[in-house]
């Protein structure tokens, strides 16, 4: 496992900056070096196709996850890769025809903007960054850690750096060869970690926290007959719910591999509750009874029922 720049990302997200969109809670700062180096450079470019039809693309407010969904099924010339499944990204879009139109418009920006050489430019100014941060993660399998805890085989997985945002996401894109499930991470996130001493635990916490979505969000939905058919508090009880569960689990797993001591666990349970996460030492307990009992429970997919009737019954 290394972690790595996209040059797909980081165009999307150019374009994105240069839209006008306000995108405040998806974006860094317009501050931040890396959004004003994106705005120098490709200011000029402001009303390239690509650029005026990207508000236009998507038929509802974009969320943290549409651009990467689009990105990773790109092709690296940005054309759609046949191998992989469009629908998430479609079923966003004001019309299905737009999609082609806009990665062709991609395409041209790509090569009017010259970003082949800006982002060669950019691997190698955060080179020494990336050896970095694969330090960290090649000091223990951190996959396996996972995978061994929740009792699952994960897919195919990779862990991208994105320059130009905040959140730390998790995708997975199905496609002709099955899943691969992405991890994320913010640059601007990252460094902050850095800058208080705590980087190794934020980026393996982020590892964890991205990779166990896909398998502790499925079982949570599983629980209702339709997914497709829950109302908004279901939704929210499904998402608190999902946040507490990974919460504990990346607790768990810092504590287990030393990366926090006993005594932080207090200071990250109270922590977990303030984001977003609000069962999270409810659950943190339970799976300290999973541990000691795990050959009652072969992995967290027979335990996550306990979880969730733990947490209450949902909404109706």
């Amino acid at each position: 496992m290394r972690i790595r720049l996209d040059q797909r990302l980081e165009l999307l997200y150019a374009v994105m900056l240069l839209c006008g969109l306000d995108a405040s809670g998806i974006c860094v700062e317009a501050e931040d070096e890396f959004a004003r180096a994106a705005r120098e450079k490709f200011g000029r470019l402001a009303a390239h196709p690509a650029v005026a039809s990207f508000n236009r693309l998507w038929k509802t407010e974009i969320d943290w996850d549409t651009l990467p969904n689009l990105a990773l099924i790109l092709t690296p010339d940005f054309r759609l890769d046949e191998v992989f499944d469009p629908a998430r990204v479609q079923e966003c879009l004001a019309s299905g025809k737009d999609l082609e139109e806009f990665t062709a418009c991609l395409r041209d920006f790509h090569r009017t903007a010259d970003f082949a050489v800006h982002f060669e430019q950019l691997q190698s100014r955060l080179e020494p960054w990336l050896g970095q941060l694969n330090e960290l993660i090649c000091r223990r399998p951190v996959q396996r850690i996972l995978e061994a805890y929740l009792g699952v085989d994960l897919p195919a997985t990779e862990v991208l750096l994105c320059t130009l945002t905040k959140p730390f996401l998790s995708i997975t894109v199905s496609g002709k060869q099955g899943e691969t499930v992405f991890c994320l991470c913010s640059q601007r996130g990252l460094e902050i970690a850095e800058k208080h001493g705590n980087l190794e635990r934020v980026l393996l916490s982020a590892v964890w926290h991205e990779f166990s979505h896909h398998v502790i969000n499925p079982l949570t939905y599983g629980l209702f007959e339709d997914i497709d058919s829950i109302n908004d508090a279901q939704a929210e009880w499904c998402c608190a719910l999902n946040e507490s569960i990974i919460w504990a689990i990346n607790i768990r797993l810092l504590a287990r591999e030393k990366i926090i001591s006993t005594q932080d666990i207090s200071w990250m349970l109270k922590n977990a509750e303030a984001n977003r996460a609000p069962q999270t030492r409810m659950m943190h307990d339970l799976l300290c009874d999973y541990e000691e009992n795990r050959s009652k429970h072969a992995g967290i997919s027979t335990f996550h029922r306990l979880l969730a009737e733990a947490g209450g019954p949902p909404p109706l």
